[in-house]
Formats: structure tokens, sequence, C-alpha cells
């Protein structure tokens, strides 16, 4: 029997990956596709991330399974699951919250495969450091990953890109800082004289969550990744992507860290500091939203998922 799984976006790649090697561990033959091109033979079964509306032109076959991504979960945006038949959530909250029915797919709650290689290695987080101090040539202060969620003033064609990331750098001398753009983000490694220190390949991005002291972030969905490590999350808030984090339908606001407006990073370096001397000072928010949002966290999502689909497949 042979199972598709459909690639766009090189973000979602961590999620669907681990999949495909269970299905392939049980057996399973795969079938790969991409937006472009898809269902050109039988198979029992597709799955695939959020991909936007070309999906709608070319519906994969039957069951379709649709793994939610990221921040697009927390918004809860309707259109991204439309015209499937399943959509994987991570908790058993995003299963009821969900609507189902009228052409959306009907949510199933069973884990989040990205988490797993985290929660796996969660406890060698020295091994990772070392990994990162060696790849970048770092000195023994606390490593400080920054990180911005994609958004038009973060593409490098806006010209507050450099300067934004300069500052951040300039407030934190005490610092090792890393900068991780955005998978879509067209970002260059240098702006003319300045040179910061990047995390070019994406699929070494677990190494950097791993090894990191800090994240800072102005609400990416690695913010939940690396809350899922129980390690101190700062937060900008980006006028640009005000509410971002607002919980579709509710007044919640995801809190899972300090908040620093973007144009007080004079602030950011005490803020750092006070994180890295108390590590557990917002750990009962990150763990409430972990516990909320993520759901599963027991390494074994993977597992989880590929179970449904084989007893709906068959």
């Amino acid at each position: 029997m042979k199972f598709q799984v459909v690639y766009d976006l090189k973000q979602y790649d961590s999620v669907l990956i681990p999949i495909e090697d269970e299905l392939r561990r049980r057996g399973w033959g795969i079938v790969r596709g991409t937006a472009g091109s898809y269902n050109t033979e039988s198979v029992s079964g597709s799955i695939g991330c959020q991909t936007g509306g070309w999906i709608d032109k070319n519906p994969l076959k039957s069951p379709s399974f649709l793994i939610f991504h990221g921040v697009s979960f927390i918004k809860q945006w309707a259109r991204y699951y439309k015209n499937w038949d399943y959509v994987i959530v991570p908790s058993k909250f995003w299963e009821t919250s969900l609507r189902s029915g009228n052409g959306l797919a009907t949510p199933l709650g069973l884990g989040w495969s990205k988490a797993d290689i985290l929660l796996t290695n969660r406890d060698k987080k020295d091994v990772f450091s070392e990994t990162l101090r060696k790849r970048h040539n770092l000195n023994g202060c606390p490593i400080v990953l920054f990180a911005p969620t994609y958004s038009k003033t973060n593409s490098n064609q806006y010209p507050g890109n450099a300067a934004q990331l300069r500052s951040v750098v300039k407030c934190l001398p005490n610092y090792n800082v890393i900068f991780m753009p955005h998978v879509m983000c067209d970002f260059k490694s240098s702006f003319n004289d300045y040179q910061p220190r990047v995390s070019h390949d994406d699929t070494k991005k677990h190494e950097y969550l791993l090894g990191a002291d800090v994240l800072i972030s102005d609400t990416s969905s690695l913010v939940f990744e690396f809350a899922l490590l129980d390690k101190p999350v700062i937060m900008l808030d980006n006028p640009s992507i005000h509410n971002y984090l607002a919980i579709r339908g509710t007044s919640e606001v995801v809190d899972l860290g300090d908040i620093v407006p973007i144009d007080r990073l004079d602030l950011l370096g005490k803020v750092v500091d006070s994180n890295i001397e108390d590590p557990n000072k917002n750990g009962d928010r990150r763990r409430f939203w972990t516990d909320k949002c993520l759901g599963y966290c027991d390494g074994n999502s993977t597992k989880r998922i590929v179970d449904k689909l084989e007893e709906i497949c068959g």
C-alpha cells in the first residue's frame, strides 16, 4: 500500500518527515508530492500541511489529513482546513474548539510530530550548546536566539530589518546572539559592513532551539517549541503584527514570557539578564500554554498520528 506525503514550503518539512519515516518503517510505500504535482498514482491516503489556496484547485485524494503548523492553529483560520477530511491538531483543546462540518475537516487531537525530536533531546542542552559554540566560534557567554517571524517588516526588502537586528545585538553585549530568520524571509547573511551570526541550515533548526539559553521573538511559532523545552522566551511587541497571538474567539493572549515593546529595545538587556538569572521566572505560564496548546508532550506524537492514519486508511 502507498501513502502520499505532500511537501510545499520548507518550514513544514520537520512536521512531515517524521511521519513519512514512521510510515516507511511500518512498510508503507511513499509517494512524494508537491504543491504543483500530486495525485499522480493510486494511494491509500494523503497528508500535508496548510498551504493556502492551491489545495482547492486540485483536492487531495481521500482520506486526506492536514497537519496544522505553528501559529496558524492559534488563529483558528478555517480557510486552512477546508476541503480536507481530517485536521491533525496538537491537543484536545484544539480538537474541541475548532469548527468542523460544512466542508471543514474533522479535528483530531493527536499531538505534534515536530515536538518529538525536541522532547527526546531536551536533556542534552550542553551537547547542543557546544555544537553551536564550535559552529559559530562563540565565547562562554550565554546564547540568545533572535528569531523574528515573517512579516513585511522582517523581509530582507524592508530597510528596518538590518537596523532592528543591529539594535538587538547592541543591547546584548554580554551575550552570544544568533539570528534565525524565517525560512520565507529573503535574508542575506551580511548588511554591508555588518555580518551577524546566522543559522543558515533549516534542517538543523532544532539544534539551535536545544542549545540556546533564551529565545527572543516577535511571536514566531518558535515560541511554543522553545517553551516546550521549559527555557525563557522573550516576546517583542511589534505593532505590525499586533495581536498575532490572540486566540480567535476568546479574550486570551499567549503570554508565555516577558513582553518588550519593539520601540523600547533599551529594556531588552535587563529583561534578558533577569531571565538568565531566574530561568523559571515564567515557568508556570510556559507550562500552561504548552499543556493547553501542545497537549501531548510525551515524545510519542508521531506514533500516535500514524496509528490513526492506519486505523482510518485500513
